[in-house]
């Protein structure tokens, strides 16, 4: 588990410098506290995989005095995570993520319940949460789907593709076409209904930037 999340390490630092190039990376960890957050995530959770728990949570409390983010170090984030803007973000234990996911500020993502009732909270790769959203209890948040403004998904799992809003959320969207609501409520996630990226996306294409993110002139050069 440890080496999975070492190379998610080196994964986020192999993305960041092919989009932005070095001066860009050595800008977005310097004066971007999303990013900041993450990097400091992932050092912590090395630390509790390797069973320094105490250091973990040390690191846990200093990132949300740093950054005004809570990530536990039990929660498992996988590569090319965003937290675009991260105020007051929570992401609870018991919680998996995958590539390429985005939350917003006040977001609240995590498993509630016992540890007898083995809660869990699993959201899908290239997901998005979006501000001020609340996704709790234990769910299946499809692939790429989008959790809307202000929207509480509780216990409830979210098909792939699909777009929800709402407290209790609703699902109005699947696949850029609308749907009834009434059609996925009690929705249990099917593995048969993700069928790979979406025709606007494909995640093995990623550009390169040539331009520097340091240099202003290379912007006015093009206009």
């Amino acid at each position: 588990m440890a080496e999975g999340d070492k190379g998610h390490f080196l994964d986020d630092l192999k993305l960041a410098v092919k989009r932005k190039g070095a001066g860009g990376l050595v800008r977005d960890v310097l004066l971007h506290p999303g990013n900041q957050a993450i990097a400091l995530y992932r050092i912590y959770r090395l630390l509790y995989l390797g069973g320094h728990v105490n250091l973990a949570f040390l690191g846990y409390r200093l990132n949300y005095w740093l950054c005004g983010v809570e990530i536990h170090p039990d929660a498992d984030i996988g590569p090319d995570f965003h937290l675009d803007h991260p105020v007051a973000t929570l992401i609870g234990r018991q919680t998996r993520i995958g590539k390429g996911v985005r939350i917003y500020s006040h977001v609240a993502v995590g498993a509630v319940g016992l540890p007898e009732d083995k809660p869990f909270m699993d959201v899908r790769d290239y997901a998005q949460i979006y501000h001020g959203a609340m996704v709790g209890g234990s769910a299946i948040i499809g692939e790429y789907a989008e959790i809307g403004l202000n929207a509480v998904v509780w216990d409830q799992d979210v098909p792939p593709y699909s777009v929800v809003v709402g407290n209790p959320a609703k699902v109005i969207r699947v696949e850029g076409k609308r749907v009834n609501p009434d059609d996925y409520k009690g929705y249990k996630y099917d593995p048969s209904d993700f069928h790979g990226p979406p025709p606007e996306h494909d995640p093995d294409k990623e550009p390169e930037r040539s331009e520097s993110w340091t240099d202003p002139t290379s912007y006015l050069d093009k206009k």
